[in-house]
């Protein structure tokens, strides 16, 4: 059944979104779809590209289950491997191929890191940057020989989606990152998501600055957010 909306709210919808006017005849609608999209990224909902968005790590529910702190907090702490995927020189291949390869380059990329690192969590970062995401339930580790593993096999997955005959050279490359990154004591699920996406973005650019001399990044860092009983 239709629903109908009030003068006071379609007016405070289009005011979190005053863009939403120049940008259609229908300023309300574009403000209601807007907000939707956006929940349903915070909720971990997988985008065109199969990738869950970012806003699930940094305010959504995407590390809750990964949460226990009886099992991982009291021992060794949290712990997490990334194992991070950025299209080198996309703007050159969009140029090249055009956007709709492209876009198939991209969900090439989330498809590969999929398939090679099954049960991960598959985030994307940026607009050409994805990280598949360890994590304890997926009982994945990161290790030093995935590095270069994970290239040639991206590669190879992301040559199939390129026009026939297209040279060697011409197929993009990636540049692939990893990290372990290990909390000690944290004080709730919460905590995880925002750390971890800042050191996400900090292996990122280390690597792509060529800043690191380690296969594997390792970062830790200590919450004491533990309260012991009685």
């Amino acid at each position: 059944m239709p629903y109908a909306i009030d003068d006071a709210t379609a007016t405070a919808l289009v005011a979190l979104h005053p863009w939403a006017v120049a940008r259609s005849a229908q300023p309300v609608q574009l403000a209601v779809e807007t907000l939707l999209e956006a929940e349903r990224a915070r909720r971990g909902q997988p985008d065109k590209l199969g990738a869950i968005p970012a806003l699930a790590l940094t305010q959504g529910m995407l590390l809750k289950e990964e949460f226990d702190l009886s099992t991982h907090a009291h021992h060794d702490g949290w712990r997490v491997g990334a194992v991070i995927a950025d299209v080198q020189g996309m703007i050159n291949a969009n140029a090249r191929f055009g956007f709709g390869v492209g876009d198939a380059v991209l969900k090439a990329t989330v498809e590969s890191l999929g398939a090679q690192y099954p049960g991960a969590k598959v985030v994307r970062l940026h607009p050409d940057a994805f990280a598949a995401l360890l994590t304890p339930t997926s009982q994945l580790t990161v290790r030093e020989e995935q590095r270069e593993a994970t290239r040639a096999r991206l590669s190879e997955d992301v040559a199939k989606v390129l026009p026939s005959g297209t040279p060697v050279a011409d197929v993009p490359r990636h540049t692939v990152t990893l990290l372990e990154f290990t909390v000690d004591q944290p004080s709730h699920w919460q905590v995880l998501g925002p750390l971890l996406w800042a050191e996400l973005e900090r292996a990122h650019v280390m690597e792509r600055l060529g800043r690191t001399t380690d296969v594997i990044q390792r970062r830790r860092i200590r919450l004491d957010g533990f309260v012991p009983g009685a």
